[in-house]
């Protein structure tokens, strides 16, 4: 009797395949198939592949426009994590779209989504310009873990010179084993 796979262990499996040097091209190209055509692996597979249209060295080639089809496949499957992506298409051609699905990532808790938008209120880009606002979405996104949310939050506070505040950033990365640039007096 044949094992039947999990969702994440099918999506794993297929992605292992489709990295694999030895894979063929007409192989990748089933692969590539099936992870447009899936509906059953909760939006995963629509997700990697609209990641693969921001990466550099992609497994898949995919253009804006299946990135899109992908993004609206991935909605259809109640997959939250599409909101970022979105914004990513969206950015450069449809600013008040763009907020509404950065907005919408960060409703949805996209740790990414949160450095964006600490990145974006402090240059005042796409959003009032609000250093308050900023610091928050900073901190949340180093609540997340991501170094770059200790840094924006102490790019803020040495703007403000507020020394203390900076020591406090400072000691907090440590003790989640986050290295920061040293404190100049």
């Amino acid at each position: 009797m044949e094992k039947h796979l999990t969702r994440n262990e099918l999506f794993s499996t297929l992605l292992k395949k489709a990295k694999n040097p030895f894979t063929t091209i007409e192989q990748k190209n089933d692969i590539r198939r099936i992870l447009m055509e899936s509906t059953t692996m909760r939006g995963m597979n629509h997700i990697f592949l609209l990641k693969c249209h921001f990466d550099e060295n992609p497994i898949f080639n995919i253009s804006k426009k299946e990135a899109i089809h992908q993004a609206n496949l991935a909605i259809k499957e109640n997959n939250t994590d599409v909101f970022y992506y979105l914004y990513l298409l969206c950015k450069d051609n449809f600013p008040s779209r763009a907020r509404n699905y950065l907005r919408l990532a960060c409703t949805y808790g996209k740790k990414e989504a949160y450095l964006e938008m600490g990145r974006l209120k402090k240059e005042g880009i796409l959003f009032e310009k609000n250093i308050e606002e900023a610091f928050k979405n900073y901190k949340i996104a180093a609540d997340c873990n991501l170094k770059e949310g200790y840094f924006g939050m102490l790019l803020i506070a040495s703007e403000k010179q507020d020394y203390e505040l900076e020591q406090q950033i400072y000691e907090e990365a440590r003790k989640k084993g986050i290295e920061l640039p040293g404190i100049i007096k």
